[in-house]
Order: structure tokens, then C-alpha cells, then sequence
């Protein structure tokens, strides 16, 4: 325990003369304030323990958002390059902001702040309110995350995505805070995934939905900074194989399908159209040499295609085409409107069924259990690549980016890059 002993009329002078050497006071002013000797001397004992120095009192935690204020912002004049503009400066979320608001040549400054105040009217809409967004991780995403994002996604990502946080994100993180939740916790879920046997496909999902998720809770100021945001998918996750069928095992499995299971599979593998553009195919958009792809399906529920890439003409082949016209001579429902693959009782069919019903059964006895849409879709590309069909036509027949076209469905054989070793190594003879 410490005892200090200060009087208390010169207590007062001495902070009085901090305050006023701080503001400017010469100091010879102040030593005539502290030589008065009629000032009487009083002793006060001041009580203080050794903890009470070393410990500094704590601050209470703040647990809404901080409250957003009225702004008017700051408009100043500054050189950028060889002009003079204005530059408007204001707060938003938290953090400063500028923006660029004209030349100053063609513009005032009575015109830069009404410009500066046009940007500020949605931000100043909200001022005076608190806001009490929740901080619980479950209650965040369902409640705030989820529905902000639901704005943007079709049905099939808002189906995924809410599939795999109901299945991975919420059990695992519910009744955390979202400030507990470190990046060292999170990576260790990562790795708990991979080696529970999820795919590297999976994991890399739910490492971006937790980005998704922590970055729009730095933004809405509920924690600092995104601490998901340097999450890596461990290297341990497994992959799969992506395998392509050659023209061989195409000719086998063609020659084991009937008349509609056949057709479907050459819409795949030959038009290279998703599944849910091939069921939701209608007879009205069906042409002697091209099919309109302007809907899709996913789970029997139809929908605009995945871009607006897919929205497209699909070339068909003219064997296809004499395909496509048997089965409309057979087909109960020939009106512009009806499917062209019904399922019995005329709705959307779905695409697992009839590939588990009609075609896995019969392809499994001539080993080529493994086929599924993704490995035929893969296999017009593959094989438009090696008969040397241009990117850009291949993609455009697909309906997504040429870039999609060659990293993610083009698959080169063996063969394909011997041949191309080989032209090289005839290239530089030829050279010497």
C-alpha cells in the first residue's frame, strides 16, 4: 500500500497549471501562481494499493453496433494528375470514404457538395437508429446472411447452399458467437470434414460460405475483420476422377438404349445440353435442326437456365434429328407446349430417376456403370476438342465461358498429348 501525501490547494494549482501550460501560459506565470503564500496548507491522504496502479479499470464489451450519426461529409479541392477536382470525403460502415465528384473546371463547390449529399441520402436515411443485428452465428446466417443472399441466387443455388449449412455449418457452429469464432477454429473444422471422407468439392463449398458469411459480419460491423477470410481446403481432401467416354464406349452404350433413353444421351453427349434443359425441353422450341433452350428444370421445378449463356440455339446433328422426329410420331402429346420427355403423368421428369430407372441398369451390364450426366457433358466437350472444333463454338453449344469449356469439361487422352509431343520434336528437327 502506497501513502501520498498532497495538499490540496496545491493539487489544484498544479493541475490548473498543466491545464494552462498545455494552452499556451508562459511559465512564469505559472510559478507566480504556485509562490502565493496565503494560500493555507492542507494535508489529504490519497489510499492507493499496488494493484490499483498496475490495473487499469475495464471497459464494458459493446455488444450492438455502434449507432450511425447525421453526416454531412467534407468537400475538398484537390490535383489529381494535371486537373483539379473535388473530392468529397464521409464515413460509411465505419470507415472513411471518398469519392470523386467533378472537375473543378466544370463544376462548383456549392454544385460538388449537393453532389457529395446524393450520396450521403441513403446512408443519412438510417442515422439515429442502432442497430441489433444478431451475433450468434446461427441466428446471423438464417436470419440476416440467407435471405440478403436468397435476392441474388436461383432456386438450385439457394437449394445447395441451404443443404449444406442445415447439414455442416449450423450443427457445428450453433451457439457460438461470431467474435469466437477464430480462424484457427475454423480451419480445424475444415479438417474435421476432410477427414470425415468429404470431398475436396464439398470442403472448398463450405470454406467459401464461411468467407461469404464472416465478411458481411465485418461489414455490418459485428466483428473486425474476416477471419475466414486465409481458410485453406487441406490437401488431404480426396478427389475424384473426371473421366470422359471415347467413341468406342459410346457406339456400346448406344447400342443397348431404346428410342428415348437413346436420344437423351446424345442430347448429353452430342448437344452437350445440361439435364435440366433436356426434361424441360417442349415441342414448341424443338426445330428440324436446332432446339430453343429458353427454360430448365431442377427437382420438377422449372426455372430460367443457369445464365444467360444458357438461353440459346443448340445445333442438332441430322441423325439426331431423325431421332427426335420418331419419337414425336410415337409421342401421346404433340402440342407446342407439352414436354418432349413426360414423365407418366405429364409433369417434369426428374433426371436422377431416369438415370437410375431407364439408363444405369443397362449400361451397368456392359461396364459402363460409372455414366452420368457430368461424364457425358465432359464428353462433348473432350471430344469436340480433339476433333478440333473451336472453343469459342464449343462453349457457345454448351451456354457457358470458353474458359469453363477448356479447364473444367475439356479432357485430353494419352494419345492426344503423345501426338502433340510429337509435333513438336518433328518441329525442332526441322529447325536443325
Amino acid at each position: 500500500m502506497f501513502l501520498t501525501f498532497l495538499p490540496s490547494a496545491l493539487a489544484a494549482d498544479f493541475c490548473s497549471a498543466r491545464n494552462l501550460s498545455n494552452s499556451g501560459f508562459s511559465r512564469s506565470r505559472l510559478r507566480q501562481q504556485d509562490a502565493r503564500a496565503d494560500v493555507p496548507l492542507r494535508v489529504h491522504v490519497v489510499i492507493t494499493s499496488e494493484s490499483d496502479q498496475k490495473t487499469a479499470p475495464e471497459t464494458p464489451e459493446r455488444t450492438n453496433v455502434r449507432r450511425k450519426r447525421f453526416q454531412r461529409g467534407c468537400v475538398r479541392k484537390t490535383k489529381h494528375g494535371r486537373l483539379w477536382v473535388w473530392i468529397g470525403k464521409y464515413y460509411e460502415d465505419g470507415r472513411g470514404r471518398s469519392r470523386v465528384l467533378g472537375h473543378c473546371a466544370q463544376m462548383t463547390e456549392g454544385a460538388a457538395r449537393a453532389r457529395l449529399q446524393e450520396f450521403l441520402n441513403p446512408i443519412n436515411e438510417t442515422a439515429g437508429f442502432r442497430q441489433t443485428l444478431p451475433t450468434d452465428f446461427k441466428e446471423y446466417a438464417t436470419s440476416v446472411f440467407l435471405p440478403q443472399r436468397r435476392k441474388k441466387w436461383k432456386d438450385s443455388t439457394d437449394k445447395t447452399t441451404t443443404e449444406r449449412f442445415q447439414a455442416h455449418l449450423l450443427p457445428a457452429f450453433e451457439g457460438r458467437h461470431l467474435r469466437d469464432l477464430t480462424r484457427d477454429r475454423l480451419q480445424r473444422f475444415l479438417d474435421g470434414k476432410t477427414k470425415d471422407g468429404l470431398s475436396k468439392s464439398v470442403v472448398s463449398h463450405l470454406r467459401w460460405d464461411l468467407n461469404a458469411v464472416f465478411k458481411m459480419a465485418a461489414n455490418d460491423g459485428l466483428i473486425q475483420g474476416n477471419p475466414a477470410g486465409s481458410l485453406v481446403t487441406p490437401k488431404e481432401a480426396k478427389t475424384f476422377e473426371k473421366r470422359s467416354m471415347t467413341k468406342e464406349e459410346i457406339h456400346l452404350a448406344l447400342s443397348v438404349l431404346d428410342l428415348r433413353e437413346r436420344i437423351v444421351f446424345l442430347f448429353a453427349a452430342l448437344v452437350g445440353m445440361r439435364p435440366g434443359e433436356i426434361f424441360a425441353l417442349r415441342w414448341g422450341r424443338v426445330g428440324p435442326d436446332m432446339v430453343n433452350i429458353m427454360e430448365r428444370v431442377y427437382r420438377r421445378l422449372p426455372s430460367h437456365p443457369k445464365s444467360e449463356r444458357g438461353k440459346r440455339f443448340a445445333a442438332i446433328p441430322p441423325d439426331l434429328a431423325n431421332d427426335i422426329e420418331q419419337w414425336r410420331d410415337v409421342a401421346i402429346d404433340r402440342s407446342p407446349e407439352s414436354l418432349v420427355f413426360p414423365s407418366e403423368r405429364g409433369t417434369f421428369m426428374s433426371r436422377d430417376n431416369f438415370l437410375r430407372r431407364n439408363i444405369h441398369g443397362k449400361l451397368e451390364k456392359i461396364g459402363l456403370g460409372w455414366v452420368n450426366f457430368h461424364v457425358l457433358r465432359r464428353t462433348q466437350a473432350s471430344l469436340g476438342h480433339k476433333e478440333g472444333v473451336d472453343p469459342k463454338v464449343a462453349a457457345d453449344q454448351r451456354g457457358h465461358a470458353i474458359g469453363v469449356a477448356i479447364d473444367t469439361y475439356t479432357m485430353t487422352d494419352l494419345e492426344s498429348r503423345r501426338q502433340a509431343v510429337t509435333t513438336l520434336e518433328e518441329a525442332l528437327q526441322e529447325k536443325l
